[in-house]
């Protein structure tokens, strides 16, 4: 019985400790959503540089940007002369503007949503529906591909029935990192026929305001070869003390004082 039993201890103690429980892997959803909420976090304010090229002319703006909560930004343009102090408010589904070359305060009317903003590839939609590529459409995991330290994800997204969305369809690229960090790598916008309308890169991934983040995004627009629209984070912080009164019409004609 001895000798049973310490065949048993000894087996006990050779065997390997169960393995921990495996960490649960991100959702499709969780990973649009986070790539999606990189460059804003809960809050945020940055500076970046906008250029936009066309066949026939360029242009760079100084760009000033605060976020908070996906639903408030206030934009300033600080450069060139002609726009400096030009402000666009986004307070949830409405868009204002003030144009302080003739002093005034500007509804942007939902006909306008679709227009082109600062005569970049980017609209007014764009700023309003920042978060619409997770709210108001499905999410297919097409690929999952490791790739130096890193797991890239394919995803489509397709339109929820009746949602009020421009693109027929998405597809887009994203990488989770150690620490499930995820970092949005491409996206492609396709209409409702099917074509390629634009595609938006994200590159230059470093770590910036303590996140990693994608610091330099470039759009261009399939129907417009030699045309394209930059833009480049130099400077990004998160989680900022911003109140509701910050995004106020009251803060339009004022900027930032």
């Amino acid at each position: 019985m001895k000798a049973a039993f310490a065949l048993l201890v000894l087996a006990l103690l050779s065997a390997p400790a169960a393995a921990s429980a495996p960490e649960r892997e991100l959702t499709v959803r969780e990973i649009v959503d986070r790539a999606n909420k990189a460059l804003r976090g809960n809050t945020s304010h940055a500076r970046l540089t906008m250029d936009i090229v066309t066949p026939s002319w360029e242009r760079r703006l100084d760009v000033e940007g605060w976020n908070r909560d996906r639903e408030l930004a206030f934009i300033l343009i600080h450069a060139p002369p002609k726009e400096q102090g030009t402000v666009t408010l986004r307070r949830r589904n409405e868009m204002w503007l003030w144009l302080p070359r003739v002093e005034r305060v500007v509804k942007v009317p939902p006909s306008m949503m679709h227009n082109s903003w600062q005569g970049s590839d980017f609209t007014y939609e764009d700023i309003v529906k920042a978060d619409s590529i997770v709210q108001d459409y499905t999410h297919r995991l097409l690929e999952r591909t490791p790739e130096d330290g890193r797991i890239v994800y394919k995803i489509q997204a397709d339109p929820k029935p009746e949602a009020p969305v421009v693109w027929g369809k998405v597809l887009f690229w994203a990488a989770v990192y150690p620490g499930d960090e995820v970092v949005g790598l491409k996206e492609e916008d396709y209409s409702e026929r099917g074509e390629l309308v634009r595609t938006i890169t994200l590159s230059d991934i470093k770590r910036m305001g303590g996140r990693l983040v994608p610091a330099r995004l470039e759009c261009r627009p399939w129907r417009k070869p030699g045309q394209k629209t930059t833009l480049q984070y130099r400077d990004i912080e998160f989680d900022l003390p911003l109140e509701t009164s910050f995004f106020s019409l009251s803060r339009l004609q004022r900027g930032v004082r």
